[in-house]
């Protein structure tokens, strides 16, 4: 069938055939959570393998598809019958007039700088959505304009039910516009996920958000604030914001250090303890690249892992080129909780909100364009309040991760 269309494709056409695989090796012992002490380490090896085709015929209409299989070393046995086969992506894309496109069908979303909405990539499954996306750029494309939607059910149902598919939206509707200018980007996003109830009413959890770059000489400042009102899926009043900083500045053509934070509103442990409270103050990074932004570690927001007192993450990022084939880089992180912790265990409330620190180093190596190795080692310095935020572990145990990953994306076939 691939040879056949391959032969009969007009000279005009454009088609790609490319691999995605990646195999991830990883030792765990105090990743997303603190150990007890009884718990032992454990190696791991998880592995992604993508294939991508795209096509863009004589009419300029864009076509893509991706299947993926994701599974654990050992996940099944040697003689399995069993597929772990899944649509990753597939969409089409026309333009309407000049300058004006709509993509239809399962695809990514990345916006800004990915703590609302990306393809959370390290993720082995990944992210996409099913959705259509309008898209309108100006004629010198320093203007954008992003009009997203899309409405789902569990199956083809004849009548209204309830959708409950995890915690995946009932509805969503999204506006992004995006400006550039010499030295300066900024964006705004609108974000509305409607959220089924029991009595299939829906609640409206709407992201509102600022994003802005700005170039300072060679240095380069990188700002967000985001908003969270409505209602959530267990009917409570949502009121919650973020606010994220970072200085990019070059020592030289090789190094570079970003002091930074990231501050996430949380709901105090008094609040949360009121059963009169139907209200919560706890930003929701939603559909971010939490494993790039809170710490390799995976501790917050992670896993379904909320942090009901809110997140300050102040940061500082030190990374150094070595060759072009070759970069380290370390990350530091102090982290905080904004509000005060209920202690299960004792029953009281603690004003100490600081839960410890955690150091993340890198290495990379990228011998060929198609080819990646990575290395990462962390290691997390826990409270005795991390252990009241998590309900479990001990803060004297050792917290640390580390991975090997290779990723090979090559290019099977190009026209």
């Amino acid at each position: 069938m691939f040879q056949v269309f391959v032969f009969t494709a007009n000279s005009q056409d454009k088609f790609n055939l490319s691999l995605e695989f990646r195999p991830r090796s990883e030792y765990r012992d105090g990743y997303r959570t603190l150990s007890e002490p009884d718990e032992k380490g454990v190696f791991l090896t998880t592995q992604r393998t993508r294939l991508n085709a795209s096509y863009i015929d004589k009419n300029k209409i864009e076509s893509f598809i991706s299947f993926q299989d994701i599974r654990t070393w050992g996940q099944f046995d040697l003689n399995t019958t069993s597929s772990t086969i899944n649509l990753y992506q597939a969409w089409v894309k026309f333009s309407i007039v000049d300058k004006l496109s709509l993509k239809i069908g399962r695809q990514e979303f990345e916006y800004d700088d990915l703590k609302i909405l990306s393809n959370s990539t390290w993720r082995l499954q990944a992210r996409s959505h099913d959705a259509a996306l309008l898209e309108w750029q100006s004629s010198d494309s320093t203007f954008k304009v992003h009009l997203a939607g899309g409405v789902n059910n569990e199956e083809q149902v004849l009548f209204q039910d309830v959708y409950d598919v995890g915690n995946y939206y009932k509805n969503m509707g999204m506006i992004w516009l995006n400006k550039k200018l010499a030295t300066t980007e900024i964006s705004v996003l609108f974000l509305d996920l409607g959220q089924q109830l029991a009595d299939t009413s829906i609640n409206h959890f709407r992201t509102i958000g600022l994003y802005g770059v700005q170039e300072i000489g060679n240095m380069k400042l990188t700002g967000s604030f985001y908003l969270q009102r409505g209602r959530n899926q267990g009917d409570q009043k949502v009121t919650s914001s973020m606010a994220a900083l970072q200085l990019k500045i070059p020592v030289n053509a090789k190094i570079s250090v970003t002091p930074g934070f990231d501050l996430l509103s949380g709901t105090s442990a008094e609040n949360l303890q009121d059963p009169t409270y139907n209200e919560t103050n706890t930003f929701i990074p939603l559909y971010a690249r939490r494993h790039r932004y809170f710490g390799i570690q995976d501790m917050f927001y992670a896993g379904g892992f909320n942090v009901p007192g809110g997140l300050a993450d102040y940061f500082a990022k030190f990374s150094y080129k070595v060759s072009n084939k070759w970069n380290t880089a370390v990350h530091v992180h102090s982290f905080s909780t904004q509000e005060s912790l209920f202690d299960v265990e004792n029953n009281v409330i603690t004003d100490n909100k600081h839960l410890g620190y955690e150091i993340d180093t890198f290495i990379n190596y990228q011998p060929y364009k198609s080819l990646k190795l990575g290395f990462g080692y962390s290691h997390f310095l826990a409270t005795e309040s991390m252990r009241i935020l998590k309900q479990r572990g001990d803060e004297n145990e050792i917290a640390h991760f580390a991975y090997l990953q290779l990723s090979y994306s090559p290019t099977l076939f190009s026209k």
